[in-house]
């Protein structure tokens, strides 16, 4: 059997898709900082393979995931600019 692979962009992604990204990408900032903090090790995966970061060493993915916030930041407000009067997640309409 074959593997059919298509190649596709971000163009069919929602407000949603983007937020849902955004809240993960927190939370890994979060815990990454509080690895730090603890004094622990923070486990990331890296060419399919665990590996251990000391609470040193995360400095360069911690400034990747906060360019990944900016990115996200500045997409997610494209789409709210697109379309003001769309509910965003977990929002219900006034009745």
């Amino acid at each position: 059997m074959k593997t059919k692979l298509e190649e596709w962009d971000e163009s069919f992604l929602e407000v949603e898709d983007y937020q849902v990204e955004h809240t993960l990408t927190n939370a890994a900032l979060d815990e990454m900082r509080r690895a730090r903090r603890f004094g622990t090790d923070f486990v990331i995966e890296e060419e399919g393979r665990p590996k251990s970061l000391k609470p040193h060493e995360t400095a360069p993915y911690e400034n990747r995931f906060l360019k990944d916030l900016d990115r996200l930041n500045r997409k997610i407000a494209e789409l709210q600019a697109q379309k003001p009067d769309a509910l965003s997640l977990n929002e219900k309409p006034d009745k």
